[in-house]
């Protein structure tokens, strides 16, 4: 994995349900190993879940700054420094904001999406894409270095993620298929 970001801005990452923690891992390892400060953007678990996953793996949490688009639909969050808590994952506007504002202040240059497709329960193809385009090409994101990740199948409709991956794959550098 590390070789393909060295050659390339926006990976696009595609795995199995069943592989995708112990490949996330994997994915996370590798990047971490590069020691540049990561924007990691939570659409499938928690912050906290994350987070537990991170120590227990000895990954360096404090290379680390989270936007978490799901604990505050669930509870109040305790307001942490290295997390951004949006109210939501359906409003795709606030994710940019908040992905810019790590690019910017935090001086995050790796940004890893935790899934893309997940946004397909809240977003319909064209607001993903767009709002993809836009991390890939606005001239402050374009030294940052991009790693989609994204389910081959979930809980979404199949035909709409088959759509998306086959748009995703076009704004790609990159696209990695990992399967056990």
């Amino acid at each position: 994995m590390p070789k393909e970001v060295n050659r390339n801005r926006f990976v696009l990452v595609l795995l199995n349900e069943e592989q995708y923690i112990s490949h996330l891992h994997k994915i996370v390892q590798s990047v971490e190993k590069r020691k540049n400060k990561i924007c990691y953007v939570c659409l499938s678990r928690p912050y906290k879940d994350i987070l537990s996953d991170l120590k227990k793996n000895n990954i360096d949490i404090n290379l680390f700054f989270f936007v978490d688009t799901l604990s505050s639909y669930y509870e109040r969050p305790k307001i942490t420094t290295n997390c951004i808590f949006l109210e939501s994952p359906a409003n795709i506007d606030s994710i940019k904001k908040a992905v810019e504002k790590a690019i910017e202040k935090e001086k995050c240059n790796i940004l890893l999406i935790d899934t893309i497709s997940a946004l397909l329960v809240y977003e319909g193809n064209f607001s993903i894409l767009k709002f993809t385009n836009s991390l890939a090409t606005e001239e402050k994101e374009k030294k940052v270095e991009k790693f989609f990740i994204a389910l081959k199948k979930n809980n979404i409709p199949e035909k709409e993620n088959k759509e998306l991956l086959k748009d995703l794959k076009m704004f790609a550098d990159k696209t990695v298929e990992l399967s056990d």
